[in-house]
C-alpha cells in the first residue's frame, strides 16, 4: 500500500479550568482549545508485520536545537501506534500493523498536544482507508481511549472541551478572533502527570477547593489556566516570559496546557514579529530553546 501522509497541528488552551480528582485518578477539565499553524508531518503505510515508528526532527526543532529525546518516542508505544492498535482491534482486523515516519516540529512536554494530534490524524486517515467504516461517535470513543486531548483533534476548528475530554462543543468559525501567536519554549519540559500532582498538592496544602466543573459556553469563560497557580511559581522563568509578552503588546498570554510552552496572542503580525525581534534583549533569553511565530487556524 502507498504511504498516507497528513499534517497534525498543535493546539493552545485559551482557557483551562481543572475539576476535582476523580476515583479513576483523572481530573475533569473545562477548556477552550484552538489549533495553531505549527504541524508535525506524518507518513505511514499499513503493513502485515507489526508496528514501527521512527521520529526525526523537522525544521522547527532542528533550528531550535531541540532534537534530543526524540528517540524515546520512536517506538511502538508512540501514541500513533496505540491509535492504530485500537482501530484494528475495534474492527477485529488481524495481522495488520503500521510503519510510521513522524517529522516532528511540535515539541513534546510543552502542552501543545502534538502527540494527541498525531494520534487523531492517524485514526482519521485509517478510517478513510477503510471507507469511513466507523461513525463519528465510534471514532471519538477510540480517540478518548487513546488520550484525553485526542477527541478534540477529530474536529475541524476551535472547541470547548469538557469532562475527561469526551465532551466537544465546536465553536462557530469566526466566533473567536484570529490571533498571531508567539510560542516560547524554555530549556525544559513539563510532564502532564507531574503538573497534576503538583496542582493536587498545592490545593491540599492551601485547603482550596477544586474548580466546580459546570457547563459554560465559550462566551462565559475567562482566559485563565489553573495550572499557572502552581507552574509559574515552581518555574519563575515562565512568569517572566508571560509578563514580557503582556508588557510588549500581547492581548493575552497563558501557559498552554500543563506547559512548559507559553504563548502570547497578538492582534497584528507586526506586533508579534516585533516581540520576537526584540527577544534577545530580555534577560531570560538564555533560557529560551524555541521561539516561533504562527497564527490561529
Amino acid at each position: 500500500m502507498e504511504n498516507i501522509t497528513y499534517y497534525a497541528p498543535a493546539k493552545i488552551n485559551f482557557s483551562l479550568r481543572i475539576g476535582r480528582k476523580e476515583p479513576s485518578g483523572l481530573h475533569k477539565i473545562h477548556s477552550i482549545m484552538r489549533r495553531i499553524g505549527i504541524t508535525d508531518k506524518i507518513s505511514f503505510k499499513i503493513t502485515e508485520n507489526g508496528y514501527k515508528v521512527k521520529v526525526f526532527p523537522g525544521a522547527v526543532l532542528k533550528n531550535s536545537g531541540m532534537e534530543a529525546g526524540l528517540q524515546s518516542i520512536s517506538n511502538e508505544n508512540n501514541i500513533v501506534a496505540k491509535a492504530a492498535k485500537s482501530f484494528f482491534n475495534k474492527l477485529n482486523i488481524k495481522n495488520k500493523g503500521i510503519h510510521v515516519l513522524i517529522e516532528k516540529n511540535i515539541p513534546f512536554n510543552a502542552g501543545l498536544g502534538g502527540g494527541s494530534s498525531d494520534g487523531a490524524g492517524l485514526l482519521l486517515k485509517l478510517n478513510e482507508a477503510y471507507n469511513n467504516i466507523l461513525e463519528k461517535v465510534e471514532l471519538r470513543k477510540l480517540a478518548l481511549e487513546t488520550g484525553s486531548d485526542v477527541p478534540f483533534f477529530l474536529t475541524e476548528g476551535d472547541a470547548v472541551v469538557s469532562g475527561f475530554g469526551e465532551n466537544i462543543e465546536e465553536i462557530k468559525t469566526g466566533a473567536l478572533p484570529k490571533y498571531y501567536i508567539v510560542l516560547i519554549m524554555p530549556d525544559f519540559g513539563i510532564s502532564t502527570k507531574e503538573a497534576y500532582a503538583d496542582y493536587d498538592d498545592f490545593l491540599l496544602t492551601k485547603n482550596i477547593n477544586y474548580y466546580n466543573i459546570q457547563y459554560l459556553g465559550f462566551e462565559d469563560l475567562k482566559f485563565e489556566n489553573d495550572f499557572e497557580k502552581v507552574i509559574l511559581k515552581k518555574y519563575p522563568v515562565l512568569k517572566e516570559i508571560k509578563e514580557s509578552l503582556i508588557l510588549n503588546g500581547a492581548e493575552l498570554s497563558l501557559l498552554s496546557g500543563s506547559g512548559s510552552a507559553i504563548f502570547g496572542a497578538f492582534k497584528t503580525f507586526i506586533g508579534a514579529n516585533s516581540y520576537l525581534n526584540n527577544l534577545k534583549s530580555f534577560h531570560f533569553y538564555h533560557r529560551v530553546h524555541l521561539s516561533y511565530l504562527t497564527e490561529t487556524l
